[in-house]
């Protein structure tokens, strides 16, 4: 019976770090090219690319646990965007991701553990990276 509780929480909290990276991976090229600084734009979409990979791990996590990766759903982007903001929410995002992927790995053990971890460490990177371009925005 814990095997199954552990499993259905791993389940559950996999499922909600797969929907916080569809919303980055969904964003990240459309706000890109609404960045004019070349760098800044370039590590946008970086963090886009690695949300793909990110999901690719939980999706198949996800699945290796017998569930089904849940429907991608996110919410459009609003026609007038504050860059600014935007980076907060995306900053609380990556906060989000960094909380899901470290308590999932904590559950699972050797069995996805690791590759949950380096998520995690994925995560701490890309809040750096969050905070360095909302530094930059003016």
């Amino acid at each position: 019976m814990k095997e199954m509780d552990t499993t259905k929480e791993a389940y559950e909290l996999l499922s909600q770090a797969l929907e916080v990276e569809y919303q980055i991976i969904v964003h990240s090229p459309q706000v890109a090219r609404m960045i004019p600084e070349k760098e800044l734009s370039v590590k946008v979409e970086q963090l886009g690319l690695d949300s793909v990979r990110h999901a690719d791990v939980v999706a198949n996590t996800i699945s290796k646990l017998g569930g089904v990766p849940p429907f991608p759903r996110f919410e459009p982007l609003p026609e007038l965007l504050d860059l600014k903001d935007f980076f907060r929410k995306q900053l609380d995002l990556e906060h989000l991701a960094l909380d899901l992927h470290t308590r999932a790995a904590g559950i699972l053990g050797e069995q996805s553990g690791q590759s949950l971890q380096q998520l995690a460490e994925d995560e701490r990177r890309h809040i750096k990276v969050v905070e360095d371009i909302i530094s930059r925005l003016t």
